[in-house]
């Protein structure tokens, strides 16, 4: 079982700034905390060795791939085909992530194209799998930056013209 870590404002703070660049110097969030540097280095150190902090990395555009519709893929499959759907869609071209889940949903996935009609194209694709019941496409229609530690990269270059 993991160890709770106990934050205050300042470590919010300091996680914030670099959640939204992991770039940010020590020095800006020192100034703007009005904490010391030396504080902030400490305290950054605490929440890595907790943890709660695992790694800092890059977050990409998969527009700029040229693939313009992301969608979180839910699928509600047979009870006894659960693992083969998660393993067929963690091989299919478009899906860029696919876990087993629990709760209203068996498999979760996200899934990237260039279009919407290829997106529907993969959508029919997975429905017809004979373990597959039933899925639900939720289109993103805001900003979507993806961590590439957490996605497949190798699909997304696939589907490039």
């Amino acid at each position: 079982m993991a160890r709770e870590s106990k934050l205050d404002h300042v470590d919010v703070a300091i996680l914030r700034a670099l959640q939204l660049d992991a770039r940010t110097r020590y020095s800006d969030i020192a100034e703007a905390q009005g904490v010391s540097v030396d504080t902030v280095i400490k305290r950054f150190r605490k929440l890595r060795r907790s943890g709660l902090v695992k790694r800092t990395t890059l977050l990409l555009d998969p527009r700029r791939l040229g693939l313009e519709v992301l969608a979180n893929l839910a699928i509600t499959c047979e009870p006894s085909g659960i693992e083969q759907v998660a393993d067929y869609m963690r091989g299919r071209g478009g899906v860029l992530f696919a876990t087993h889940t629990m709760g209203q949903y068996d498999v979760f996935a996200v899934a990237a194209t260039r279009t919407m009609n290829e997106m529907n194209a993969l959508k029919e694709s997975i429905q017809a799998h004979g373990m597959v019941k039933d899925v639900k496409a939720s289109i993103w229609v805001d900003q979507f930056l993806l961590c590439p530690q957490n996605f497949e990269l190798e699909p997304a270059a696939e589907a490039q013209p």
